[in-house]
């Protein structure tokens, strides 16, 4: 049997609702401006690092190398020595490291010691990109800083370029291809009157 649908009305019944209340309006309340005063100037503090290895004697250290051997700095005077700051999870260091490589084999005849300070890093990475290069100049771990806070090293890479006589003559902060090594090396070993 079929069932019947109500017919809808032409006008639908209202229903009630809830009028909603106004919200009030906040009122601001004047306040003085806060006034300004001048703080005194800090006094400058001039920081010094342990030391500034722009030029100067170059300050010796001791470092176990990759191989287990312990080295100073001081090994080699009478030698130019190029000191390469570096870690293996820098990109820039990575990039340079097989041209301080090729450098060092083309310069070990010619009084150049190339000599490499892993800092910041592990034992364990630092050895292993070492290896994966195939590097063969002497190259240790900074574990403590010491060594890299003694030459303000404050970005890697860093290159210090030490004369025979033990002397900083140039710093390098960026990384080095052969050509730049190659420059900095021909004014280390131009004779001087």
């Amino acid at each position: 049997m079929p069932t019947a649908t109500p017919v809808p009305t032409s006008t639908p019944t209202p229903v009630p609702t809830a009028t909603p209340s106004p919200t009030p309006v906040p009122t601001a309340t004047a306040k003085p401006a806060p006034t300004s005063t001048a703080l005194p100037a800090p006094t400058p503090v001039r920081i010094q690092p342990r030391a500034t290895r722009e030029t100067g004697k170059a300050i010796d250290f001791e470092i176990e190398t990759f191989g287990g051997e312990t080295i100073k700095l001081s090994d080699f005077e009478g030698n130019v020595v190029v000191l390469n700051f570096w870690a293996s999870w820098c990109p820039p260091c990575r990039w340079e490291m097989p041209f301080f490589e090729r450098m060092s084999q083309e310069y070990e005849d010619q009084d150049v010691v190339f000599l490499g300070v892993a800092i910041s890093d592990t034992l364990e990475n630092v050895r292993a990109f070492a290896e994966g290069v195939g590097v063969t100049y002497p190259n240790g771990l900074d574990e403590t800083g010491e060594i890299a806070r003694d030459y303000s090293v404050v970005s890697l890479p860093t290159t210090f370029f030490i004369g025979k006589d033990g002397n900083v003559e140039r710093r390098l902060s960026s990384a080095a291809n052969e050509g730049v090594l190659k420059v900095c090396l021909r004014g280390q070993l131009r004779p001087r009157n």
